[in-house]
């Protein structure tokens, strides 16, 4: 096993090797030349031993073998800054670190200015961004600074670098914060290179065979005790104690053996630097108060970081809560009712500034439940049960049926449904009430950047269409991303379209239409989102990413909203007689140069299907298009629709849609939702080549929306059942299907 010293030694060792092996290396610092200078300038004074070194073979100084150089004493130099990682360190950027940088003339100038040339960033890693820094204090043993990671030029992320310089091993160890929202430990390695040519890439994290070995073991809480006395100084030991501190809490160890785990957690996450060490005593407060150790331990621990914030150490951005969710659960376990009622006001307390937040929203329950209003549980609980789970709630909720005496986490629809039961005697109006409480829950989200634009500027209506499936995981954020965009805007300035694919699994919510306009764009996968035709990346994840893919639509959007166009769409929807009387208009499309076509689409809104991602509630699920996926060509230059559409025929074609899906993949789609009731008709006008689109109009369905029942007719024995269909496709396999009417493209 190799300490972090060593590790950094043999590295230098190897670089320094390489150098001496090659020809014009680049100098080791400002102040060595480099081979090449030397030989020309033993040439130019025309040295006797250097043509005789020539002719006669290796000296005795190129047979020598490399000295190891000292170490550093003062954090002046190069170094490569290392990520560690579970299985390896990975080389981020090489840096230049100067003392004393300031010259006279910087004097003069701004203090980021200046404090940004103590650190210089003179080359990359391979796949890393581009960055630069932003600002950067220093002294012999210290380093600090603040690094813009870029993206065509612009800031995505903001790396945050503090370390020290440990004289006995010859590196800085220190913490990364990425966006101030985590912490993790990090490493500076003294190199003699000014480039990446002669670093190696990622290297094997020290550490990392031992601390698998350890967690896989038949008693880990043993050997990750061993791993934790012997590893000290490796990156990893910070991986290490909170997972022994779990295991040591679950298994009821003595206070006596918890205490002195955790004291040498945070003398060694003072190694790391005092941000390290705050973020350790937080996490060990937060720890202890889930878990039924004494209250006041975790309280004692939470002081400690209060002291540090107040000392001067720059706290992240979850600290605040975090600590806040710690307190109140010690405080609810206490008999005190002061500290209880405390509690319970800590946490409406926090609420207030994170409306959305789940464990927040959770503690509240129990508060409530034991201590306050159960109309106020019930209310807390809507918002739980209403939209979809965590990773982190799954998880405890799995292990919580595994093992109910380690842990107890009861699903949030069964509680719900528990104390709506002992209010009302039933489940009646439950589903509606959790309707009601997705949209609470949507509306948290929406931002004080989109409250303040102003919807009277521009007319030009903005259409995102989202790509996503039933069955999938990352789509979750996306789906509610776009949710949380309805809540922020009226229709008159945004539409939002969904569109269902069978991925990663079959999903009823999914037609022939919605594949193919998911072909049209090329798209691979989903979550796939586009604004006005174009793509927006960044826009996936669980319930924990909607906040941050709400963000990456809004910052897209925002701009278009005030835009002006001359395009303008008049259309109606008419249920009348069984049929549906469709009909739009366009004008002021003559000063767009390229072909354009007309996009007529069914869309339902307000469906209810329980999903197996956890999305309950579907707004604007597209069912039909009333033409090809790119829509109508214009006629005589004038884009127009005029259909008249048979209600059973539109909903006919979804239901043999669907049955000839279950025949070819066998899936199940038994109870599929095919209310078809609350239908919008969305029109939009797009260009031909370029995809863009440039004006969009809705309107719902007005009228009595009847299906009549009919028995599904029997498909002919040689018939197969169709799938996806490419776009160009598409007709033939309509035609395919005798059972369907064939749907007449009108204009």
């Amino acid at each position: 096993m190799l300490s972090i010293s060593r590790v950094s030694l043999i590295l230098c060792l190897l670089i320094i090797t390489v150098g001496c092996q090659q020809k014009g290396s680049e100098p080791s610092s400002d102040n060595q030349p480099s081979s090449s200078t030397e030989q020309t300038a033993q040439k130019t004074t025309g040295d006797p031993a250097s043509s005789s070194a020539e002719t006669e073979g290796p000296s005795e100084k190129e047979n020598e073998k490399p000295k190891i150089p000292e170490l550093p004493k003062t954090v002046q130099g190069n170094w490569v800054l290392m990520l560690p990682q579970r299985e390896q360190m990975m080389p981020l950027y090489l840096y230049k670190i100067t003392l004393n940088a300031t010259t006279n003339e910087d004097k003069n100038q701004s203090k980021e200015k200046t404090e940004a040339q103590a650190v210089k960033i003179l080359a990359k890693g391979a796949d890393v961004a581009p960055a630069k820094i932003v600002s950067s204090k220093v002294s012999d043993t210290t380093v600090e600074f603040n690094e813009s990671l870029l993206n065509d030029g612009k800031e995505f992320l903001r790396l945050s670098f503090q370390g020290k310089l440990q004289l006995d091993q010859g590196v800085i160890l220190g913490n990364i914060s990425f966006n101030n929202e985590n912490c993790i430990p990090a490493l500076l390695l003294p190199t003699m290179e000014t480039d990446f040519s002669k670093i190696k890439g990622p290297m094997p994290s020290p550490g990392s065979q031992e601390l698998m070995q350890a967690m896989q073991s038949p008693d880990p809480f043993k050997q990750l005790n061993e791993f934790t006395l012997k590893m000290k100084s490796v990156p990893l030991i910070m991986d290490a104690y909170p997972t022994l501190m779990a295991i040591a809490l679950s298994q009821k160890k003595d206070k006596k053996t918890i205490e002195e785990i955790i004291s040498r957690y945070l003398e060694t996450a003072k190694l790391w630097g005092t941000r390290q060490e705050a973020n350790s005593l937080i996490s060990v407060g937060s720890m202890l108060a889930r878990s039924d150790s004494d209250s006041d331990l975790a309280v004692k621990y939470l002081d400690q970081a209060d002291k540090l914030i107040k000392d001067g150490v720059a706290p992240l951005s979850g600290w605040k809560l975090e600590m806040a969710l710690a307190r109140a659960r010690a405080g609810l376990k206490s008999d005190k009712p002061e500290q209880i009622q405390a509690a319970g006001k800590l946490l409406q307390d926090e609420l207030k500034e994170h409306p959305n937040n789940r464990q927040l929203l959770t503690e509240l329950v129990t508060y409530e439940k034991s201590h306050g209003s159960i109309d106020k549980a019930i209310d807390y609980l809507g918002v739980l049960a209403g939209s979809p789970l965590t990773g982190r709630e799954q998880q405890l909720i799995a292990v919580s049926k595994q093992n109910p005496e380690a842990v107890k986490y009861e699903h949030p629809m069964d509680t719900l449904t528990t104390l709506w039961k002992e209010k009302h005697g039933s489940t009646d109006g439950l589903d509606e009430y959790l309707t009601k409480s997705f949209k609470r829950f949507l509306q948290s989200f929406v931002s004080k950047e989109a409250k303040e634009v102003d919807l009277k500027k521009g007319n030009r209506v903005s259409l995102i269409e989202l790509f996503t499936g039933a069955s999938c995981p990352p789509c979750v954020a996306a789906d509610l991303a776009t949710g949380v965009i309805e809540a922020s805007f009226p229709d008159s300035k945004v539409i939002v379209l969904r569109y269902h694919q069978h991925i990663p699994a079959p999903d009823p919510l999914t037609n022939t239409d919605s594949e193919a306009r998911f072909i049209l764009y090329n798209h691979r996968g989903t979550p796939s989102t586009n604004l006005n035709g174009q793509p927006i990346s960044g826009v996936a994840g669980g319930v924990e990413q909607v906040d941050s893919s709400y963000k990456q639509i809004l910052e897209a959007l925002i701009p278009t909203l005030s835009e002006n166009t001359n395009v303008k769409i008049d259309l109606s929807a008419i249920a009348k007689d069984d049929n549906l009387e469709l009909k739009a208009n366009v004008s002021g499309t003559e000063k767009i140069k390229e072909p354009l076509r007309l996009v007529a689409v069914l869309a339902e809104d307000e469906l209810q299907f329980q999903a197996p991602n956890g999305i309950n509630v579907h707004d604007m699920i597209v069912r039909s298009m009333l033409s090809e996926p790119n829509g109508f060509p214009a006629v005589d230059g004038k884009l127009s629709l005029n259909k008249t559409l048979p209600l059973n025929d539109f909903k006919g074609r979804l239901t043999d849609y669907l049955s000839a899906f279950e025949e070819k993949s066998g899936a199940n789609f038994t109870g599929a939702p095919l209310a078809l009731e609350k239908l919008h008709l969305v029109v939009f006008v797009q260009g031909e080549l370029s995809k863009d689109v440039f004006q969009v109009a809705s309107v719902p369905v007005s009228g009595t929306i009847t299906y009549k029942t009919t028995e599904p007719k029997s498909k002919p024995e040689k018939e197969k059942p169709a799938t996806a269909p490419k776009p160009a496709e598409k007709s033939k396999e309509k035609a395919g299907k005798p059972e369907v009417k064939p749907e007449k493209k009108e204009q």
